[in-house]
């Protein structure tokens, strides 16, 4: 899946990082401007601070998934499945709560139109910092003959493709409020920025077709901490209501 243009290059902390790869992944076509698909879109936010202005959060530009490791993406062309970007409140979407960790708030306009929802963190480590931690949501609905276990198989194959993505553990297969889901978390080169990033992609069956939805976490290297502090948040706290 990939991120629009704009939401990791060795982590400093290296064991604030392998804890964010533990405690974060061990737990339980167009509807607006410049909307994107779960699969076209990578994601991870670029560089900035949080009074930086109206420009929203975004991923750095991937303009497609290429790579050596076979992506979402590339399922969906291969099998010539659609897939409609969708947003909560939609008819006969699922319903996502996303709970707010200490410290975090509303992307409000800043969030992408793209995104589902997005959370910004403003504690201590976002102030006087060349990056904002977030966290960003998408969600789209997939139809026709659709294997919600090629989706998760083929999970972090996006992620992997980043440019100097080096894996921190291993992705695993696990649940997200009761669904399926693929979590994985690693370091990259974020347009010359040393960055953490983790990521879950979460397969939901509903009216219509399978629904895929991924939350894109990324900080820069010192942020580990935060993004380790959030993703177990709402991993404990999110619900997904069918």
């Amino acid at each position: 899946m990939q991120y629009a243009q704009k939401m990791p290059a060795v982590v400093a902390a290296a064991a604030a990082v392998t804890a964010l790869a533990v405690s974060g992944c061990s737990s339980n076509s167009n509807t607006k401007d410049h909307a994107a698909s779960v699969s076209s879109v990578a994601a991870h936010a670029s560089p900035s601070s949080a009074a930086s202005g109206p420009n929203k959060l975004a991923p750095p530009s991937m303009p497609d998934s290429s790579g050596p490791n076979y992506t979402i993406a590339d399922y969906i062309r291969d099998q010539h499945i659609t897939e409609i970007p969708v947003h909560n409140g939609d008819a006969g979407v699922p319903s996502v709560r996303l709970p707010m960790p200490a410290g975090w708030q509303d992307a409000g306009p800043d969030t992408p139109d793209y995104a589902t929802d997005a959370i910004t963190y403003t504690g201590p480590e976002a102030q006087n910092s060349n990056y904002t931690p977030n966290i960003v949501l998408l969600m789209s609905q997939l139809q026709g003959q659709v294997d919600p276990q090629q989706i998760i198989g083929n999970a972090g194959g996006e992620m992997k493709n980043l440019p100097g993505f080096s894996e921190i553990g291993q992705g695993a297969v696990t649940q997200v409020s009761g669904y399926p889901a693929y979590r994985i978390a690693g370091t990259y080169d974020l347009e010359g920025l040393p960055a953490v990033t983790a990521q879950e992609t979460i397969v939901i069956p509903g009216a219509g077709g399978l629904y895929v939805m991924q939350l894109n976490a990324t900080g820069n290297e010192n942020q580990a901490d935060v993004l380790q502090a959030a993703i177990h948040t709402i991993d404990d706290q999110i619900r997904i209501t069918p």
